[in-house]
């Protein structure tokens, strides 16, 4: 990366993500065992490199933290994401470890089957030693995901990474998404970076499995089923607020696939309709979605720093001289609910809804990512 693209980084409001970085194979034929797909499709995946790439897709500035191995399959990682404008300056390599490899297979009834490959790989080395102020310059957000919470020692350094984060003032942005049959410690972990968290994403089963009732008043089968029925919407609408007040969040996202997508915050709880496009039934759009709403964000915190007695509480992102004088004086330095709650959150969900809707045109995580003119075409066909 060259001088000029580092200072650029530095200089703009950079969503920083943290976690999961792999290759997929993703089976181009149906077909849920391994004797079926003969033809696998190569992308970069993980979901923090999915958000990364999504967020730069759209026109923002993206910086991934992770670890790959010194490989071929390493150094593909590295020069796909390069090329697609992230910062990877803090893509770690080791040569203990081969990269993380994920392949992908998608079965009749449209469900993925996802098998990780090799155990351990060099995804799950990063450590707390890693961690560095330099990460978080010229960031305004922070974005990671319970995946990355299952393995040692990556999980202490996500954990690390997020409570620095909120030190420092950032929005911290979580997906609680979890694989269920993990032990007591990941889960945790993730409860630990729940209540860390501004804004949390979850999808309905995850929205479920972290309420941890054991009775409801729809069976969750049926929920999953038919999520948008008058009744079952209220519930689900009922279930996020629950989860943004167990964890002390500001906003709660809840994705439901094809069937649209739930926004509570403390000023309003709300369902917005899905965007119909020509799905492939690709891996990723929950990624994109959540992509989307932290590109909005950005937008809103950029134009709250442009304020005369804007907040001061980013103040990583000032030049020395300005860093030093707001250091004397008494800085919030955690971001208030108002903040993300001064948001048109009508526009921000339509817009998430849209790019997730156009990240299944394509079988891979990242192809089918779509850039800011392509949302807005969608919309303008609404």
């Amino acid at each position: 990366m060259t001088d000029s693209l580092t200072a650029e980084m530095s200089s703009n409001h950079c969503l920083l993500t943290i976690g999961e970085l792999v290759v997929d194979w993703i089976a181009t034929t149906k077909g849920a065992s391994w004797s079926k797909p003969d033809t696998f499709l190569r992308s970069p995946g993980g979901n923090a490199a999915n958000v990364a790439t999504a967020y730069a897709r759209l026109g923002g500035q993206s910086r991934l933290v992770a670890k790959v191995g010194s490989d071929i399959h390493g150094r593909y990682l590295l020069e796909t994401l390069g090329d697609s404008g992230i910062d990877t300056r803090f893509i770690f390599e080791t040569s203990r470890y081969p990269t993380a490899q994920c392949y992908v297979l998608t079965g009749e009834d449209e469900e993925n089957i996802f098998f990780n490959w090799p155990k351990p790989n060099a995804c799950h080395q990063l450590t707390v030693k890693e961690l560095s102020p330099d990460m978080f310059e010229g960031a305004f957000a922070l974005h990671a995901t319970g995946i990355s919470l299952t393995v040692e020692p990556r999980s202490h350094f996500v954990i690390a990474a997020m409570r620095r984060a909120r030190e420092l003032g950032l929005l911290i942005s979580f997906d609680a998404g979890f694989p269920y049959g993990e032990g007591e410690l990941a889960r945790k972990l993730t409860r630990e970076a729940m209540s860390l968290s501004h804004m949390i994403k979850v999808n309905l089963p995850e929205l479920i499995y972290w309420l941890g009732r054991s009775k409801h008043e729809v069976p969750p089968a049926d929920l999953a089923k038919s999520p948008t029925k008058p009744g079952h919407l209220d519930i689900l609408l009922s279930y996020s607020r629950d989860l943004m007040n167990q964890t002390g969040a500001h906003v709660v996202l809840c994705t439901l696939g094809a069937h649209g997508s739930i926004v509570v915050t403390d000023q309003k709880e709300k369902y917005y309709e899905p965007l119909r496009v020509k799905s492939l039934a690709g891996v990723g759009a929950g990624d994109a979605y959540v992509a989307a709403v932290l590109y909005q964000l950005s937008d809103h915190y950029q134009k709250l720093l442009a304020l005369p007695d804007g907040p001061r509480r980013h103040s990583v992102l000032l030049p020395a001289k300005m860093q030093a004088q707001a250091q004397k004086a008494p800085a919030d330095t955690t971001v208030r609910p108002a903040d993300i709650l001064e948001l048109d959150w009508d526009q921000v969900a339509v817009f998430a809804n849209a790019t997730g809707a156009l990240a299944t045109r394509t079988v891979s995580a990242s192809a089918g990512l779509p850039n800011c003119a392509e949302v807005a075409e969608l919309l303008n066909k609404r």
